[in-house]
């Protein structure tokens, strides 16, 4: 029998190779870091992150809130500068893409990391279509600053655009663009200068699609024991059967 001791837990259950590393996580981080390449201002590249800090409480302590001596003196005014050109990204929908369904029965390989060590398997794996949509909210310093944003947007995402993601040792392709159904005014958006706010912010959407392998446990073997269509002699863990060389 194959010396394998993550084998019997993958395949049994008690270790779930597909929910071992966050899919959707991996695709944002890798969405950002395409976009980080794609649009730039006056010669520098515009970052692209999410803004998320759980809730108000680091943003209070950050502007120097003090509950100990107000109301007698004013806390709460140190003032927090943030980059600009900027672009704010926020994850939204998440959507099944059924009629783009492929065949249950393919067979591919993954690794997995385990006690500091790299195991490949392989194993019978559905790739599930989705589409997820990101908003993005571009804020810049000018109208002009705008227009270039606007003009590399048009050139540079109208169309499909490319980028491969790793997954569990997989490598996935990744494709987004501005939805087709959109309007010109509701694609981009001038959100304009206040008496508050001198900045301009551009609003877009975009729409993210990719395959997130589902592995069926049943069907996971090492991958040394799986060579050019070929089972090697080998004890299945659980149910004891034994597989012989066709």
């Amino acid at each position: 029998m194959i010396d394998n001791p993550l084998w019997s837990k993958l395949r049994t259950g008690e270790i779930d190779a597909n929910n071992q590393s966050l899919f959707l996580s991996i695709l944002i981080k890798g969405l950002i870091y395409n976009l980080n390449d794609k649009i730039s201002v006056r010669g520098k590249y515009v970052p692209h992150y999410i803004l998320n800090t759980g809730d108000d409480i680091m943003y209070l302590e950050v502007k120097g809130q003090d509950h100990s001596i107000e109301p007698l003196e004013v806390s709460n005014e140190d003032y927090i500068y943030s980059m600009v050109p900027r672009c704010l990204v926020q994850p939204g929908s998440v959507d099944i893409l059924t009629d783009q369904l492929t065949s249950p029965y393919t067979r591919g390989a993954f690794t997995f990391d385990y006690d500091d060590t790299l195991y490949t398997f392989s194993a019978e794996y559905r790739r599930l279509p989705i589409k997820v949509g990101v908003s993005l909210k571009y804020v810049l310093d000018s109208l002009t600053d705008a227009f270039q944003v606007i003009q590399q947007t048009f050139v540079q995402q109208a169309f499909i655009n490319k980028f491969n993601i790793t997954y569990l040792g997989q490598t996935i392709g990744v494709t987004y663009k501005i939805p087709d159904n959109y309007e010109t005014e509701s694609m981009i958006e001038f959100d304009g200068a206040t008496l508050e706010d001198k900045n301009r912010k551009i609003s877009m959407d975009l729409e993210v699609e990719t395959n997130i392998p589902i592995i069926y446990k049943d069907t996971i073997i090492p991958s040394d024991a799986y060579v050019k269509g070929f089972v090697l002699g080998i004890e299945l863990p659980g149910d004891r059967e034994i597989i012989d060389i066709q």
